[in-house]
């Protein structure tokens, strides 16, 4: 869970998210994700509810130069689930509210010892319908992910803006501190008379060469450095894939 426990004893283990194992199972979702005829990332729950659940899990990707990962999400697909053999039509997703729900049960579902195991009967209908439910979900999947993508480019966009703008500003205001200080290094008033001992004035031409040099390369730096943050943030590619299904049989059936 992603919430702080209660108490911290023996019976509980907090993981970072660099830890081996979080990295490990975290993994699994990184990689590539299944293709139609690949089933093993199936999950088969049982809930209170009385209404058979399926629950197409997708991922987004987003992508820069170099194949950088910008921005990865996971979508979700829920649809009320009947059999193909008395299907009319394809599978329709929920809307909002009961999409919520749906995903509510799902981790109830998932805590231990959630519910008695589902009938064989049941596991094998489920795992022949689970082709054509993926295809039917598909579609939906991919047309959220379009949706997503559009609002993940939007926020990247505004943080490269925001990041290249506070850059420049910092990079601005550090070449005209630099050049006050450089203006004012022989005034009277802050050199003391010019009485420094040996060690103070290496230094002080150490701070001066140091400071040129800044400024000789700080132009180059306003005009460049921004623009590499543009450049970093933008979106070169993106992929939209599931990766994983899950259904949710009532108890009472």
């Amino acid at each position: 869970m992603f919430t702080a426990p209660r108490g911290i004893d023996d019976s509980v283990v907090q993981l970072h998210l660099e830890h081996r194992l979080v990295k490990r199972l975290l993994g699994r979702f990184l990689a590539q994700g299944f293709v139609h005829d690949d089933l093993s990332r199936a999950l088969l729950g049982q809930s209170a509810d009385a209404i058979p659940r399926v629950i197409l899990l997708g991922r987004l990707s987003l992508y820069g130069a170099g194949a950088v990962r910008l921005h990865q999400e996971i979508l979700t697909v829920t649809a009320q689930w009947t059999d193909p053999a008395s299907r009319k039509g394809v599978l329709s997703p929920y809307k909002r509210s009961a999409e919520q729900h749906t995903l509510a049960l799902l981790e109830d579902a998932m805590r231990p010892a959630a519910g008695a195991s589902v009938p064989d009967t049941v596991r094998s209908k489920l795992l022949a319908a689970m082709p054509r439910d993926i295809e039917e979900l598909l579609v939906h999947l991919e047309a959220r992910g379009e949706e997503h993508r559009a609002d993940a480019e939007a926020l990247l966009q505004k943080r490269a803006t925001a990041e290249s703008e506070a850059l420049r500003t910092v990079l601005v205001d550090q070449k005209a501190r630099i050049q006050k200080e450089l203006a004012s290094a022989d005034d009277p008033q802050k050199t003391f008379g010019g009485d420094f001992t040996a060690d103070e004035e290496k230094q002080r031409q150490l701070d001066r060469r140091a400071w040129q040099r800044f400024l000789d390369r700080v132009d180059d730096d306003i005009a460049r450095e921004p623009q590499r943050i543009v450049d970093f943030y933008a979106v070169q590619s993106y992929r939209i894939e599931p990766v994983g299904i899950a259904y949710l049989w009532p108890l009472t059936n």
